[in-house]
């Protein structure tokens, strides 16, 4: 009788995972033609572009003259640091001199009322910028040159907050492809997400409005928690703001990663999306092949077949799967590509086992605590 139930538990799982893969198939070709029939706003006013910066991260002297290059009629650039001087700061200023006929500004933001470092990086600039309509950028997220003008064509009437789904690009070793398998699995999901008009905070690439930042309780509304994207979108809800995603993807450079930075960077995510997505956090591993693998192995007697073939077949049928994906979505694929899909899921289900464990997290090398009210830890 056991073994009977885990068996039909196993087939059940199995069908819901894979109907969920093959609905975000679909929906992640389809969001580019859907989202752009949204994006109707035909207006390109003034843009104030933050550019945060901290560590020189792989690909930055590309991913910051990719706003120097963008085709659009007004924008200012606006970098911001907490340090006085850094690596990062001396090739923001070489981009800075290569291209004289840019408006551009450097800002000390030593801001620390916020919890999240970022935030606080971007408390000066975002009170310093001279145009109501903001985007801000992680230095290692790569613009088109119409960027600019596409997330502000998706200011449609109630849109509140504008993102991207970034896409990986450039990896340059085993930990960085499996990074890069991570982010744009992350991605199909996001992509289906925004096919359903459904919108979240991310925080690589926001564009927004000043005053309507300010309506929502301002930098202070969202100080007390690390996901500051999450707080932003939730505070524009609150008033009323959707969250939209863009229908055009960006570039995450992504280079050479150490495997023990990717698991703690995505250990970090989990533990914070534990604590700001409680319905949804639970229900992540329906997302991923290694689970569905282990519910066909389960489910293999009620067809007649070892676990061992299950297992394979679905695993071999999945990474086909999102390998088709990807190539008809342009996105980046090498030999790696099969040790990637296999390490991603040892990594992100042992980040996400770790979610469940500690509030905990490591940021910028300091420690927090991930709920709500969170302040530094001892």
């Amino acid at each position: 009788m056991a073994a009977t139930f885990f068996s039909f538990a196993g087939a059940i799982w199995w069908w819901i995972a894979v109907g969920l893969l093959c609905f975000t198939l679909v929906c992640g070709l389809a969001q580019p033609f859907v989202q752009k029939r949204r994006a109707r706003a035909a207006a390109q006013p003034p843009v104030s572009v933050i550019l945060p910066i901290k560590c020189l991260d792989p690909g930055f002297e590309r991913a910051q003259a990719s706003v120097f290059a963008q085709d659009y009629p007004d924008y200012e650039i606006l970098i911001s640091a907490a340090e006085v001087e850094s690596p990062a700061l001396e090739a923001a200023r070489r981009l800075a001199a290569a291209h004289p006929a840019a408006a551009c500004r450097f800002i000390q933001s030593q801001g620390c009322a916020a919890v999240s470092p970022k935030l606080n990086n971007l408390a000066a600039p975002l009170a310093e910028a001279r145009h109501d309509y903001i985007l801000t950028k992680d230095s290692n997220i790569t613009l088109a040159p119409d960027a600019l003008a596409v997330f502000l064509q998706n200011f449609a009437p109630g849109v509140g907050l504008v993102v991207a789904v970034p896409v990986a690009v450039r990896a340059e070793s085993v930990g960085g492809w499996i990074e890069a398998s991570i982010i744009n699995a992350h991605a199909r999901l996001l992509l289906s997400a925004s096919t359903l008009g459904l919108g979240f905070g991310i925080g690589k690439i926001m564009a927004l409005r000043g005053s309507d930042l300010e309506r929502a309780g301002g930098v202070a509304a969202m100080s007390q928690n690390l996901a500051e994207d999450t707080a932003i979108s939730m505070a524009f809800a609150r008033i009323g703001l959707k969250t939209v995603f863009a229908h055009e993807t960006v570039a995450q450079e992504i280079g050479f990663r150490y495997l023990a930075d990717v698991y703690h960077r995505q250990a970090r995510w989990s533990v914070i999306r534990r604590t700001n997505e409680l319905i949804s956090y639970p229900l992540e591993p329906l997302a991923s092949p290694l689970p569905a693998a282990v519910a066909a192995a389960l489910a293999a007697p009620l067809a007649g077949l070892s676990a061992l073939t299950a297992f394979a077949a679905t695993l071999a049928l999945w990474f086909v799967a999102e390998t088709v994906f990807a190539a008809l979505k342009g996105w980046e694929i090498s030999i790696w590509s099969p040790l990637a899909f296999l390490g991603r899921e040892v990594v992100a289900l042992a980040a996400w086992l770790r979610g469940w464990t500690t509030h905990q997290v490591t940021w910028a090398s300091q420690r927090f605590d991930a709920r709500e009210g969170v302040r530094e830890a001892d």
